[in-house]
């Protein structure tokens, strides 16, 4: 990037001169890195939230939201100011899919307040069969944030690597194509990992049954 920003520095002080150059670069080329810069890192964001999306996905249950669930929303928190330097139907997609994210962080607080709280019941308490209602409820709202997360990253990942690699930009095809998330894809990733850690327990659990009768 910084090699093509000199050569391009160099072709406008080629043309325009000193302060022509740098008027034109102010004014147009240097906003257009900033937004595909903009856009990257904010794809690479949704690109890491998509996977625990899909977790989420995966492992729902109909009565438990899962306590450790935290999308991540540290870049656009750091950029929020500079959203609307993205295409404008860009800014409305990443403005609404961040709204899922921020109320799904909030449910397993909410989850886990609500166990506290029945916990804390009586025996047989009236008001210990509202909590489980609340806590049903809230299962329910966070599976269906979760898939209403997905549709949105679906529909706005695409916008974003759009703006971050336009067709002009040689680095377009350095990049691999844009994917939607197939939850039954990372069922199988997942089932593969989990199958080679259960491998390679065992093979630890096989030497250290050795290494016990070789010293026995």
């Amino acid at each position: 990037m910084e090699e093509i920003s000199g050569t391009m520095t160099a072709v406008l002080l080629g043309l325009f001169g000193g302060a022509g150059a740098t008027l034109i670069w102010e004014l147009l080329f240097r906003p257009l890195r900033e937004r595909r810069s903009l856009a990257e890192v904010l794809s690479a964001e949704i690109s890491l939230n998509m996977q625990l999306l899909g977790a989420a996905q995966l492992y729902a249950s109909a009565t438990k939201v899962p306590p450790d669930f935290e999308a991540s929303t540290m870049v656009f928190d750091a950029v929020a100011a500079r959203i609307g330097e993205l295409p404008s139907q860009a800014v409305n997609e990443v403005i609404f899919l961040y709204r899922y994210f921020k109320q799904l962080n909030e449910m397993p607080r909410t989850y886990v307040a609500l166990v506290d709280e029945l916990r804390a019941q009586p025996a047989e308490s009236p008001h210990g069969k509202t909590v489980e209602r609340e806590l049903q409820q809230c299962a329910a709202v966070f599976n269906n944030y979760v898939v209403k997360a997905i549709n949105r990253c679906n529909i706005t990942q695409p916008m974003l690597l759009k703006s971050a690699f336009p067709r002009w930009s040689p680095r377009r095809y350095g990049r691999q194509p844009s994917r939607m998330l197939d939850v039954s894809e990372l069922a199988g990733r997942i089932r593969v990992s989990q199958e080679e850690r259960a491998r390679l327990t065992e093979e630890l659990r096989r030497h250290d049954r050795q290494d016990s009768s070789g010293r026995g």
